[in-house]
């Protein structure tokens, strides 16, 4: 039932998708482990759970991973041969073999259950037909990304996380980070990381070339380039975006929904900094105000500061906090900003070390405790601060 949910190849962003086509694929081909399926695997949170399900398993390395901190992992694949390689996987690797289930999208998977940790490198790539299985989802444009991401908060667990690579349309007149935000299902908050874009020529000479047909006839080559772009021209597209999407059920009535686009070299693994941004999120939504200058927060392992300015002026230009770990992040701040995070070692709450400042800098206390809560969250929220229990 339902379009085909297989397994895919490396893509840009998470790896290099098209780069390696090998000649003419058949259409139930399975492309096995790749640096797409690296790159989930790297962002996916890796806490100890009752259950993972690993939708579109192809040759298992979810799965696989799936049963270092899991007790139970069901596996699904539209391809029975990927059903197959996936059980040799597991039974290779010396790992308790998983609940395998032939089927697309959630199909397999009986209403009543659910599970504490969703992953996916579904067939995301925005193509015209379902030509090829491990790549071609089988719906107009990106609709199965889509339906794939609606459809898993009802499947997740009260705190878990489901996690994907996914494709979607950059449409003309439409804001890409409105369209992906009304993807997140009700009650779950969701990060979403945007890390490439192609227009849509890259696009389609990218997977064309994936499946090998620029080796193939030249009529049938164009035949192909010119269906794509047709398709694009009727939907209104003029570029793809890959990324990552995590999902985190919070059950919470004020969501927490973030839609970044963030193309520069990030720290593999990430699934530590995926769970520590979501904790984050519930301290800054369960503190006001307030609640946040009486809290005590530290500054992040590995966070330097940099200062530009013209030699032997009084004062920088400006100052920027720099992560070295995790998305290696970079953040401009002001005086006051930096001050507050270079001070900030858990001691002393938010509240006290403004003080502290506004004194040093004869400033009144009442007005800079009522300015900078703003910039605190943000610092909070992007990682250089954590806050202390």
């Amino acid at each position: 039932p339902g379009p085909a949910l297989g397994k895919t190849v490396p893509h840009p962003g998470g790896g290099s998708g098209g780069r390696g086509a090998i000649g003419r694929a058949r259409e139930d081909v399975d492309r096995g482990a790749g640096g797409a399926s690296t790159t989930l695997a790297g962002i996916t949170v890796r806490t100890p759970v009752a259950s993972v399900l690993d939708l579109g398993t192809g040759s298992g390395i979810q799965a696989l991973h799936a049963t270092r901190h899991a007790t139970r992992v069901t596996a699904t694949d539209v391809n029975p041969r990927a059903l197959h390689i996936a059980a040799l996987t597991l039974a290779l690797s010396g790992v308790p073999a998983a609940d395998l289930r032939e089927g697309s999208l959630f199909a397999p998977v009986r209403a009543d259950e659910k599970y504490d940790l969703i992953v996916s490198n579904p067939p995301f790539v925005i193509s015209p037909g379902a030509r090829l299985t491990y790549r071609d989802g089988g719906m107009g444009g990106d609709d199965l990304c889509r339906t794939l991401v609606q459809e898993a908060g009802e499947r997740l667990g009260e705190g878990g996380f489901a996690q994907f690579l996914a494709n979607w349309q950059h449409v003309e007149g439409e804001d890409w980070q409105d369209r992906l935000r009304s993807w997140v299902p009700r009650g779950c908050d969701a990060w979403i990381v945007q890390r490439e874009v192609q227009d849509v020529n890259q696009y389609t000479e990218l997977w064309l070339r994936d499946a090998g047909d620029h080796r193939g006839d030249t009529a049938e080559y164009r035949a192909r380039y010119d269906a794509w772009l047709d398709e694009f021209e009727a939907r209104g597209v003029r570029a793809v975006g890959f990324g990552w999407i995590t999902l985190r059920r919070s059950g919470s009535d004020r969501p927490s929904v973030t839609v970044e686009e963030w193309s520069h070299p990030v720290e593999q693994p990430l699934g530590d900094t995926v769970r520590a941004h979501f904790e984050r999120l519930d301290h800054l939504r369960t503190h006001d105000d307030a609640a946040l200058l009486e809290a005590r927060f530290r500054l992040a392992a590995e966070v330097v500061q940099e200062q530009v300015g013209l030699p032997g002026a009084e004062d920088p230009e400006h100052v920027v906090l720099r992560q070295n770990r995790g998305m290696r992040r970079a953040t401009r701040v002001d005086t006051i900003g930096a001050g507050f995070a270079g001070v900030s070692d858990g001691t002393m709450s938010a509240g006290r070390i403004l003080d502290a400042i506004a004194q040093l800098l004869g400033e009144d206390p009442v007005l800079l405790r009522d300015r900078t809560p703003a910039q605190i969250r943000l610092l909070v929220e992007q990682g250089f601060l954590e806050p202390v229990k």
